[in-house]
């Protein structure tokens, strides 16, 4: 139950997600629009390098060029390489030899993203985590926004930034764990240890 004097923490914490969701939606067209411009003016160069070979799961396929932005002419069939790896908690996940991703780090990684979905206010037939009917839309979205409020306040915050904005935001996982490191190596390294050591606690929290 909702303790009157959690109100308006709850509706603080409404509000800045609303605010980090405007400023990631933000800084990906400012990355999407950076891109473009660099790859306008650079070089021809292969299409993935060593290091994200490594870390995909890339396949060649030819799709059609729309509007020439893929180097063909415009509506014409292009060969390109698609990483079929999905999300990079994803990758992370079906890619795990070390344990790092186990399933109770599964089941909170997605108990998370149900809490952030209902706590956007979307609402889902299925809980995600135990296969059953979500709450009434304002009841589930507020008890969202107090579980989250939770957790927030345990785990350490450059911990959780890191694992909101990978999991939450799909944030490329160099990008996220930058803060955590000095280089791209660590920074990637950095971040997968931190989703996972999130997972692990928000798994045993809630006995997941």
């Amino acid at each position: 139950m909702v303790r009157s004097r959690d109100i308006k923490a709850i509706s603080e914490l409404a509000a800045e997600m609303k605010r980090r969701k405007a400023v990631d939606q933000a800084e990906r067209e400012r990355r999407r629009q950076q891109k473009t411009s660099q790859q306008a003016a650079a070089e021809p160069r292969p299409l993935v390098n060593p290091f994200m070979a490594q870390h995909g799961r890339y396949e060649e396929s030819t799709v059609v060029d729309l509007d020439g932005s893929l180097g063909g002419k415009r509506m014409s069939m292009v060969k390109v390489l698609l990483n079929r790896g999905g999300t990079a908690v994803e990758r992370w996940i079906s890619s795990d030899h070390n344990g790092m991703f186990g399933e109770p780090q599964q089941r909170a990684i997605r108990y998370t993203q149900n809490l952030w979905i209902r706590a956007e206010g979307g609402l889902r037939a299925i809980d995600l985590t135990a296969d059953i009917v979500d709450a009434p839309l304002g009841w589930s979205q507020q008890e969202a926004l107090v579980d989250l409020k939770d957790l927030m306040a345990r785990v350490p915050r450059p911990y959780w930034e890191v694992y909101e904005n990978v999991c939450r935001f799909d944030e490329p996982a160099g990008t996220a764990g930058s803060k955590l490191a000095n280089n791209d190596r660590s920074a990637l390294a950095a971040a997968k240890t931190c989703v996972a050591f999130t997972a692990s606690l928000i798994a045993q929290w809630r006995r997941l």
